[in-house]
């Protein structure tokens, strides 16, 4: 990985980042207040060597045995046996053995001087026992170091700096502790940042989209919190990055085989709340805009939702004219000023896949396609259900929408093989809910122009009438002729006038 993954994973995973950040501060700040003030006092002690001889050789000599006792003497600084002379003569009420724990003896490098440090929560105790400590080492020190005879001792001990009373504790150190906390807390955040990082086999590129499906990405929808309450962006924002986006997708899908135009495409997903359904809506909207023939089908017959996206009553439909309850003339319905139609799913059934697969839907099929150029169907996910293989089988071809950051691999390569087992053709690929940047330029040049009076003109306002493939003109949201030789005469009713009749 580079500097820059590593800042990627820092700015997508940073609350884990903070929450490392915070547990640890607050970790610091709770053992930090918790713990007890200690105070430290320290004693300073010279060793000194003594030989027979004199001059400089002599005093060289002696001043290598100083060294040489000092390395051994720093041991017996904190023995047994220097803290129980220190409890009996300071008469404490503490064993020898946590004595010697209190006592950290240290020599200080090329020179012959001891320092020993006593830590308590007491700072009057800690002076008293440090300045014993020193005086009961200077006499263990002339006691051992004392010749048989009346000569004096070779190595003597004195001490050169008694303690001090000590004033400011030397734990717990707040800002210290803190520092140490936030440093440790970050890096473990960082550290699980980093293995969610690894762990997640979502999907969060195009690229990577294209490597697992094998098909093209005909577009990337960008994220847009407003879409559950207005999930038709290319009719309330026509020219927001989004409806552009949608814009792209119809594109590309029209290019995809030109000499072999899909009439019929299955839009489906892997898994649900991946953005079908407001895909497949909004793509039904762009295609109408273009001149194109278009049905929207509403195929999901477990959890109908285009209906409701579209403001239609569902409750005659598919089902219905499967049924041979309803024509399908009056059980399609026209929507809005996007001149398409829509046959709802109708009342839902106890067997949708069997109700799919049957010869009366191919036959529903068959006369959408000669009806109309471009005939999408909304169906249920591939994992937990068939149905959408079973359409896929039946049309064209599919679409398949991945969200990012929620599909896996896995589950990509999973609807794969749902459709390859039924030879169902896989068009492209349809990236939603993908992170955007406000201050991206492709924002800024899709943002909404100004007038000049600084008024930003309503794309309604602007009305084109839109021309169908042969060159027709809409009127009223519906065609205003038929296409000669291709359809029969009550294929598509001028919304004026009743269908029913």
């Amino acid at each position: 990985m580079t500097l820059r993954d590593y800042l990627r994973v820092a700015r997508k995973r940073w609350r884990i980042v903070l929450a490392g950040l915070l547990a640890g501060l607050a970790a610091a700040a709770a053992i930090t207040w918790s713990s007890p003030r200690e105070y430290s006092a320290q004693v300073t002690i010279y060793i000194s060597a003594q030989t027979d001889a004199d001059g400089a050789a002599a005093a060289y000599q002696g001043s290598l045995l100083s060294e040489q006792k000092v390395k051994s003497y720093t041991q017996l600084l904190s023995s047994n046996r220097i803290a129980q002379d220190v409890v009996d003569q300071l008469r404490l009420n503490l064993p020898a053995a946590q004595v010697a724990g209190m006592i950290k003896a240290a020599a200080q490098p090329d020179t012959v001087l001891l320092t020993a440090s006593v830590t308590d929560t007491s700072p009057q105790r800690a002076k008293e026992i440090a300045d014993a400590t020193g005086g009961a080492f200077t006499r263990l020190v002339t006691q051992l170091e004392q010749p048989t005879d009346d000569r004096p001792a070779t190595v003597t001990a004195r001490v050169v700096e008694p303690a001090t009373l000590p004033v400011t504790p030397v734990s717990p150190r707040p800002a210290v502790d803190l520092s140490l906390g936030a440093l440790l807390g970050l890096l473990a955040g960082y550290g699980a940042a980093l293995l969610r990082n690894m762990l997640d086999t979502t999907v969060k590129s195009a690229e990577e989209l294209r490597r697992l499906s094998g098909a093209p990405n005909l577009g990337t929808i960008a994220h847009d919190p407003d879409v559950p309450k207005h999930p038709l962006t290319v009719q309330e924002k026509p020219r927001s990055p989004r409806a552009e986006a949608f814009r792209k997708i119809r594109t590309n899908l029209q290019f995809i085989d030109v000499d072999r135009p899909r009439k019929t495409i299955v839009v489906t997903s892997a898994l649900p709340e991946e953005g079908k359904t407001t895909t497949l809506c909004n793509l039904a909207i762009v295609l109408a805009r273009a001149g194109h023939r278009t049905v929207v089908v509403e195929a999901d017959l477990r959890r109908p939702r285009a209906m409701d996206y579209l403001g239609l009553e569902g409750a005659v439909g598919v089902t219905s004219v499967l049924a041979g309850r309803v024509p399908l003339n009056k059980a399609l319905q026209p929507w809005g000023k996007a001149m398409f139609d829509v046959l709802g799913s109708g009342p839902i059934p106890p067997n949708p896949s069997e109700l799919l697969a049957s010869q009366h839907m191919a036959d529903l099929l068959a006369e959408l396609r000669e009806r109309y150029d471009t005939v999408l169907l909304d169906a249920p996910p591939l994992l937990p259900v068939t149905d959408a293989a079973v359409l896929g089988a039946a049309c064209d071809g599919a679409l398949l929408v991945v969200r990012y950051g929620k599909t896996t691999g896995h589950q990509i390569t999973t609807a794969m093989g749902a459709l390859d087992a039924v030879s169902a053709r896989l068009l492209g690929t349809v990236f939603t809910m993908a992170p955007a940047s406000g201050s991206s330029p492709y924002y800024e040049y899709y943002s909404p122009p100004e007038t000049g009076l600084g008024v930003t003109t309503p794309l309604a306002a602007v009305s084109v009438p839109p021309v169908c493939r042969e060159g027709r003109h809409v009127e009223n949201g519906h065609h205003a002729g038929r296409v000669a030789g291709r359809l029969p005469a009550n294929t598509l009713v001028p919304r004026g006038t009743n269908r029913h009749g």
